[in-house]
């Protein structure tokens, strides 16, 4: 059976059940504790259990806009909280630097990203508009005739009617002539390969 004076550890009652005698006077003394500390009378000693109800009852009246804090408390507080969202141990001593100087520290790093890409950029433009044009000569180099395209028609010449369905002799002639330019051409000292 549990002990009716822990309660955090005993089963919890029906909620419609009618409290005890012995919630009565538990509830009537973690009142009382919650009223001394709130008015800054807590006593020093208190269970633990009693110590844990305490933070919640704390933190439950704070956020209900019952509980003023001091203005020392409101400062450490905030601190504490903007030291910890910009990633500093928030229980570092008050003798390190204030979020306000580091904040002020960081306000010109934009800036100074700012300054320094416009500089590049105007060194970038400088450098192009300042540079000499670099001049490339190139020779003319007169093309044979054999290299360049041209018609076929004094290969074929004129196709009589009977001839008209011999096309494939034709292409084979054609293509003869164009391999006979691409051999010269790629062969010749004159050509791509030596």
């Amino acid at each position: 059976m549990a002990n009716d004076d822990d309660f955090l550890e005993s089963s919890v009652p029906d909620p419609d059940a009618e409290p005890t005698a012995a919630e009565r006077a538990h509830a009537k003394t973690f009142a009382e504790l919650v009223d001394k500390t709130l008015s800054g009378r807590t006593p020093p000693a208190v269970s633990a259990d009693d110590r844990a109800l305490l933070e919640v009852a704390t933190v439950i009246r704070a956020t209900s806009g019952g509980l003023e804090l001091s203005g020392s408390k409101q400062r450490s507080l905030v601190e504490d909280a903007l030291r910890q969202a910009v990633g500093q141990n928030p229980a570092t001593s008050l003798s390190t630097t204030p979020i306000s100087e580091a904040r002020a520290k960081r306000r010109w790093l934009p800036w100074a990203i700012a300054a320094t890409s416009t500089a590049v950029a105007a060194a970038a433009v400088l450098m192009l508009w300042l540079r000499k044009p670099t001049v490339i000569e190139r020779s003319v180099v007169e093309t044979p005739a054999t290299w360049k395209s041209r018609p076929a028609d004094s290969l074929i010449g004129p196709i009589a009617a009977e001839r008209a369905g011999d096309a494939g002799a034709r292409m084979d002639t054609i293509f003869a002539d164009r391999l006979d330019g691409y051999r010269d051409r790629m062969l010749s000292p004159r050509g791509g390969r030596r």
